[in-house]
């Protein structure tokens, strides 16, 4: 099994540059190198992060499970596949998708989202009155 740390490390870049740092102080106080910051920083933003990328393949299974049953229309999986492919684990907006995807209106994409959101496919997080959606990982 691959597993891209460097995308987990970069989605977390702050952190890390905290827990390198802190090695850096810890060594001009005490002398000694202890690595304990940067460890904690792999459990907490790699080791757990990777149960996400898990549960998201469960979420491609639902998929797959509704396309074969027929529950999938031909523009949601082109729209599903273009998620996937521009968006990953990111999150997007329906306005964003709209915009990337380019040949769907506004309603077919507002639509695919309430629907895969409604099957546990997509999840969603509001952020004031805008509304972001992604890949389910729960």
């Amino acid at each position: 099994m691959f597993i891209p740390f460097s995308s987990y490390i970069n989605k977390s870049k702050n952190a890390y540059y905290k827990a390198y740092t802190l090695i850096e102080k810890n060594y001009e106080i005490s002398g000694l190198i202890d690595v304990t910051p940067f460890l904690v920083y792999l459990v907490e933003n790699v080791y757990n992060r990777m149960g996400e990328k898990r549960n998201q393949e469960q979420s491609i299974s639902k998929y797959q499970n509704a396309l074969a049953a027929g529950k999938v229309t031909e523009k949601e999986k082109d729209l599903f596949e273009f998620v996937l492919s521009a968006y990953g684990g990111s999150e997007f907006s329906t306005k964003q998708l709209e915009k990337d995807f380019a040949n769907a209106a506004y309603a077919t994409i507002r639509s695919f989202v309430l629907k895969f959101e409604d099957m546990g496919i997509l999840s969603s997080q509001r952020y004031g009155n805008r509304v972001k959606y992604r890949i389910n990982t729960m």
